[in-house]
């Protein structure tokens, strides 16, 4: 028994960053296995979740003790396929599986029973998967591969049916359009960058380009070849990320997805673009980044602006909520935009807490919805009394995003207005603060026409033509859908989290400046995957 503990362990670790993308991708064909199984399926599910959290632990545990981990799957000519887990990917990949088990939870009340058993477990694990591999990879060519599993896997789950819908078919269909298509244009600028690159340096692994584009900027000229695919790559990652002008997919696709999936959209999968703009910039092609960090800022400024101006005019609950998210991604580029540790630190906290509040009041939103039946701001009204502790959820969630202590987004706000402060950039602070303050308005309104005022009860029928009547029957009565534990629970731990780093702060403080100075100073980055010198 000890010899096979000990086999475990030593598997474990040895294999540490490659397990929750091969996990991931296993579990998809099981879960298909298990379709006409739903109990097993469910069961199988949570438990592999909580696995898949216990090793994004031992991961992030293992990088902060031991520092930057590689794993080499194989040595094919020069394409290097290599999986490196640094402080950022740990970090990432432990906040992707806390939340992903979470919106799994909820997902099983929340989701329409057929469509769950069907085709939403295979996809949920696909996406996770490729989202655990982005953040993993330390080759070019396999983050296209991991993009576009999240990609198609997230197309498929924004289609999925809820138990509760309030939201017509066609809009949904127009919504998911709209992801499919910036999705593909994406995926093929994405592509030529990528070829660009592989072109000029005759390498796919990151590391290697990083060492090499940096000797080529130290003996002459950056070719403009470089330049361009650097270009490309932010377009391609400004839009995953929801950057103005590219944000236009984000307000349709998430009131119109399920509410589970809008949390993961919100609260993961528009991370997933700042990160790769981080990778990129401050690895990949690193000598580049003075060219591209003050357009980044005048965009994320832009970003912020149209974002909170957006929300202001809303009354569809989740439109507010997806407006308040691009403007919320745009301060944490605009910390990467400022280029300084004590930025990028700020960034990186506000990335945390963001996705962490975001999460849960999206969440929040679907058992509003279960309640009411509508989106409409307007139709809702005296909710404090039937939903009480959705009431406080909502209200945390809201004093998190606009900044208000003791909720985390307090502190990481904070910490970026004085990253700017010290490095004197007054017009991007005047503009952030005034947003801040219009951040302020939007959310607590919206708290306020949720739960204040006169109860208008529950709507029966459609009366815009953003609702659709609930038809009658067993599966969409009132009972049925009544809030439940699975729905509870994620929001509550949610809730529980917000809080703790509100007051709290200081191991992710710690966490978020030890990955700004690994950021800002690739060599530890380069010498240990590559071992010494380019190949």
């Amino acid at each position: 028994m000890i010899s096979l503990l000990s086999w475990i362990e030593a598997f474990v670790l040895n294999n540490i960053v490659m397990l929750p993308i091969a996990i991931g991708l296993l579990m998809a064909p099981i879960m298909l296995l298990l379709r006409d199984r739903p109990k097993a399926q469910k069961i199988t599910a949570i438990a592999v979740s909580l696995l898949l959290l216990v090793l994004a632990v031992i991961l992030f545990w293992t990088v902060y003790q031991n520092g930057i981990q590689v794993y080499d799957i194989g040595e094919f000519g020069k394409y290097g396929i290599v999986l490196v887990g640094d402080m950022l990917s740990a970090l990432l990949v432990l906040l992707t599986a806390f939340i992903g088990l979470l919106v799994l939870i909820y997902s099983f009340d929340y989701i329409e029973k057929t469509s769950l058993s069907a085709s939403y477990y295979p996809l949920y694990f696909l996406m996770l998967a490729g989202i655990f591999g982005i953040f993993l990879t330390g080759d070019l060519f396999n983050l296209f591969v991991f993009f576009e599993i999240m990609f198609l896997s997230s197309t498929g789950l924004i289609m999925a049916n809820e138990a509760l819908s309030v939201t017509d078919s066609a809009h949904k269909l127009e919504a998911t359009y709209k992801y499919m298509a910036l999705g593909m244009l994406g995926s093929f600028m994405m592509l030529v960058a990528i070829v660009s690159i592989y072109a000029v340096v005759g390498s796919l692994n990151m590391a290697d380009i990083a060492a090499k584009i940096q000797i080529i900027a130290e003996t002459g000229t950056i070719p403009w070849v470089i330049i361009a695919a650097a270009l490309l790559f932010i377009v391609v990652f400004g839009n995953k990320a929801a950057l103005v002008p590219l944000h236009f997919w984000l307000p349709d696709v998430h009131p119109t997805a399920p509410t589970p999936i809008s949390a993961m959209l919100s609260g993961i999968l528009i991370k997933v673009g700042a990160y790769c703009i981080l990778r990129v910039l401050f690895l990949v092609l690193y000598p580049t980044k003075d060219f591209f960090l003050p357009v980044l800022m005048f965009f994320a400024l832009l970003t912020i602006a149209v974002g909170a101006i957006s929300a202001m005019g809303q009354t569809d609950l989740k439109r507010v909520l997806a407006y308040s998210s691009v403007s919320q991604i745009g301060y944490v580029l605009l910390g990467i935009s400022l280029g300084t540790t004590a930025a990028i630190a700020a960034a990186i906290m506000y990335l945390v807490n963001h996705a962490l509040a975001k999460s849960m009041l999206f969440l929040t939103a679907g058992g509003i919805i279960h309640e009411t039946h509508t989106r409409d701001l307007r139709k809702m009204g005296g909710l404090i009394t039937v939903l009480p502790l959705f009431s406080m959820a909502f209200l945390i969630g809201a004093m998190s995003i606009a900044g208000f202590p003791p909720a985390g987004g307090f502190i990481s706000k904070f910490a970026l207005f004085q990253s700017m402060v010290s490095g004197a950039f007054w017009l991007p602070l005047l503009i952030a603060v005034l947003m801040a303050v219009i951040t302020i308005f939007y959310m607590f309104r919206t708290w306020i026409a949720i739960f204040w005022g006169e109860n208008k009860g529950r709507l029966k029928e459609a009366e815009t033509e953003e609702d659709v009547p609930i038809p009658a029957g067993p599966d969409n009565g009132h009972k049925k859908h009544k809030i439940s534990f699975e729905i509870v629970f994620p929001i509550v731990v949610l809730c529980a989290a917000v809080i703790l780093l509100g007051i709290y702060p200081e191991p992710l403080y710690e966490i978020s400046n030890i990955i700004a100075t690994q950021l800002l100073d690739p060599t530890e980055y380069i010498t240990t995957v590559l071992g010494g010198a380019p190949r």
